[in-house]
């Protein structure tokens, strides 16, 4: 990561002015930041050096800030600044430190939504949140901007909420939890949910949910479209390469496996709790992962005619999904025992009429490539970031360790 002190301090007074704009009588309602529009200029990720968590994500945030345009700033939220150097990147990251002693994730896209009015920005947390030290990640931010951080009663994870151009979409689960925590209706929630976040609500799915935050599978575009994850289609592209290409397969499955924590040669790591974490078995679990992803594929198909028939254009994205159950657990996230190849988990924005995807890649090079045609063939313009097989082993790619913060 890459810092000067002038331009950081140019920078973040910069955004304090614009965040800080003086209150009106007649104020807006405000409403969720949504994930499509307008150009990207500031986002939070949040970054773990080796010595502090297994998952190891410095070089991926590099690979985000490098992947995104040249004028978007990035907040890194970390909890051991010693272990970060400071060089010039012409100020485009700015620091903002957790205390020491709190420990921290990779996903700074759960603990708090965005809501906007175009006058003012706050950060809305939930009732609760439990994962690590997360919850601070708001408090920091709004210090450093100074924003307002509203906490509501209601509970959620931004992960399991997306947002379109005039609706959010909430996955079930959350509606669920929270309609039998206040003992009222599915119904009841979607409007308490709509008066948080200034939007009508969709809620995605009537059932517990077969994955359990809807942005790895659902992604809202702009003129009432949104792309849906296809892990039918996925599992065909990792099989005919399984087939024809065996041993690029096994290649790739064996890097999973190399760099899970950022060294070869180490197979275990101890967690801050003295645990043991294990590198998980790659090797041979591609094959699994297609099987998985086929036995996923009706319920994904589901979501897309329940969104169709609501009146919204779908379109698909390949998407390779293995099973759920974690191979083993940490502190910090479960492993899943195979990368979730998720090609919905995006950032989107739209610049000079031009629509553009930043779009992660796994390291499956037909995968990879059947993603971008997909994503070329619907009007986008694909921006690939290198990186995400390590972070998709614990379930997230790039929405997931990448907050928008501020639009044009």
């Amino acid at each position: 990561m890459k810092t000067t002190t002038i331009g950081i301090l140019f920078t973040v007074l910069s955004l304090i002015t614009f965040f800080a704009k003086p209150l009106f009588i007649n104020e807006p309602v405000p409403e969720m930041l949504p994930d499509v529009g307008t150009k990207i200029q500031l986002v939070v990720c949040s970054a773990t050096s080796a010595r502090r968590s297994s998952l190891r994500n410095t070089e991926l945030v590099n690979n985000i800030v490098n992947g995104l345009d040249d004028d978007v700033h990035v907040m890194l939220l970390v909890n051991d600044r010693a272990a970060f150097k400071d060089s010039s990147n012409n100020g485009r990251v700015t620091f903002v430190e957790i205390p020491t002693e709190s420990d921290i994730t990779i996903w700074p896209q759960d603990p708090f939504v965005v809501v906007n009015d175009k006058e003012n920005t706050k950060l809305i947390t939930p009732g609760l949140f439990k994962r690590k030290d997360d919850r601070l990640m708001a408090t920091q931010l709004s210090t450093i901007l100074g924003i307002e951080v509203v906490q509501s009663e209601l509970l959620f994870e931004g992960g399991n909420i997306v947002c379109g151009e005039s609706e959010v979409f909430i996955g079930f689960d959350t509606l669920d939890i929270n309609s039998r925590v206040f003992e009222t209706s599915i119904k009841e929630m979607e409007k308490r949910f709509s008066k948080l976040f200034g939007r009508t609500v969709v809620t995605i799915g009537n059932q517990s949910q077969e994955i359990g935050h809807i942005d790895l599978i659902v992604t809202p575009l702009s003129n009432n479209r949104i792309a849906v994850a296809d892990s039918r289609q996925g599992a065909e592209v990792a099989n005919r390469t399984l087939t024809q290409s065996p041993d690029r397969i096994t290649r790739f499955e064996r890097n999973c496996e190399r760099g899970f924590f950022g060294n070869p040669t180490i197979n275990a790591l101890v967690d801050l709790e003295g645990n043991s974490i294990d590198c998980p078995k790659v090797v041979g679990q591609t094959k699994t992962a297609i099987s998985d992803s086929r036995n996923l594929a009706d319920a994904l198909d589901k979501i897309a005619i329940q969104l169709s028939e609501q009146g919204y254009d779908v379109i698909r994205i390949p998407a390779l999904i293995p099973n759920q159950s974690p191979e083993s657990e940490t502190d910090e996230n479960p492993i899943l025992a195979f990368p979730f190849m998720s090609y919905n988990n995006v950032l989107t924005e739209t610049v000079a009429n031009r629509s553009i995807v930043y779009l992660p890649q796994y390291g499956i090079a037909e995968l990879d490539s059947a993603a971008i045609q997909c994503w070329e063939g619907n009007g986008f313009e694909v921006r690939p970031i290198e990186g995400f097989q390590t972070s998709a082993m614990y379930g997230g790619a790039l929405r997931c360790c990448t907050k928008v913060l501020l639009r044009e």
